[in-house]
């Protein structure tokens, strides 16, 4: 059975999923140092990642923002650390 979400802002939405968090032309990719930072597989990452997508929206949308779970903040705290991919490109989205 699949799970479908009503989006207040497609287009947002569609933004941050089309965003990617590795760089293409990177060495060590951004999904690599954190699965390696963090000790987790890359699946586990991707998901990690793709959960970081969903806090991001609500973000968003939501007038109060968004808390993030644990598992979260780890992506977000190594986005940070990528100061131009964060300030720089992602921004650009919004």
């Amino acid at each position: 059975m699949e799970t479908r979400m009503l989006l207040k802002d497609e287009s947002l939405w569609n933004r941050i999923q089309g965003f990617s968090l590795d760089a293409p032309d990177a060495d060590f990719p951004f999904s690599k140092k954190l699965a390696k930072e963090e000790n987790w597989s890359l699946d586990f990452t991707r998901r990690a990642i793709e959960e970081y997508k969903k806090f991001v929206y609500l973000c968003c949308i939501l007038p109060n923002g968004a808390s993030p779970s644990k598992i979260v903040d780890k992506v977000w705290h190594m986005h940070l650390i990528y100061t131009q991919s964060y300030w720089e490109d992602f921004a650009l989205i919004f």
